[in-house]
């Protein structure tokens, strides 16, 4: 089953909505989801505990297992085990750079590196980057601009944004700063549920999630068939 890491040196941007997003429009088509919360701040975990106490998520296709604590090169292993029970594997990986991100990433299908349009963050992606060039050749990945403002954008952002799409593989799409993915977040629910709930819009966020999801899974499916 596809294995999909989420990996960024640079805390803060935007790894575990990501995670989330892409776990809940595969949930949404059918498929069930098993992620792997690898980051110590178990972000991702804890949304899955809290949503389970308050009763939802008892018939959801998305389980979530702590691999925080996992020694570096035992990620591999949790990460073959995952694969046999879902048919999507989501990993999201520590806010900072060390080899067990480097360890899932080899074993990953395809890497994501959410990224703001700053200067220090740029500088963490090519980090990123570069790690996944050298230690991971052979995996695809792109970068995704993350926590984008829907009306005003300062220069600076415009000239960082181009950089990036000009130094890197990048996503046409990007993860606007939306109410739909707080919603996500502060309910514990996927995208569904709040559009359910009727929390927040969800139109916007839920079809920028479903366009990344099938960029992902098109370009797996077209390196199998090279690869093959």
């Amino acid at each position: 089953m596809p294995v999909i890491t989420i990996a960024q040196s640079k805390g803060g941007a935007g790894k575990t909505t990501l995670a989330l997003a892409l776990a809940s429009e595969f949930e949404a088509l059918g498929g069930s989801v098993f992620m792997l919360d690898a980051d110590r701040q178990n972000s991702l975990l804890n949304w899955h505990r809290d949503r389970i106490g308050a009763g939802r998520g008892g018939d959801s296709r998305i389980t979530v297992e702590d691999a925080s604590q996992l020694r570096d090169s035992d990620i591999g292993a949790a990460i073959a085990r995952a694969r046999e029970t879902a048919q999507l594997v989501v990993v999201d990986s520590e806010g900072t750079s060390n080899f067990k991100t480097a360890y899932s990433a080899m074993d990953s299908d395809f890497v994501v590196i959410p990224t703001r349009s700053s200067r220090l963050d740029l500088e963490r992606t090519v980090e990123t980057s570069d790690m996944l060039e050298k230690m991971c050749r052979g995996v695809p990945y792109r970068v995704l601009i993350t926590q984008t403002g829907q009306v005003a954008r300062s220069k600076a952002e415009w000239e960082i944004d181009g950089q990036i799409r000009k130094a890197l593989p990048t996503f046409s799409d990007q993860m606007f700063t939306l109410d739909a993915f707080r919603a996500m977040s502060n309910y514990r629910m996927t995208l569904a549920e709040v559009e359910t709930a009727n929390l927040a819009k969800t139109d916007k966020a839920r079809r920028i999630a479903q366009s990344i999801l099938a960029d992902i899974l098109s370009e797996i499916q077209s390196k199998e068939a090279v690869d093959a």
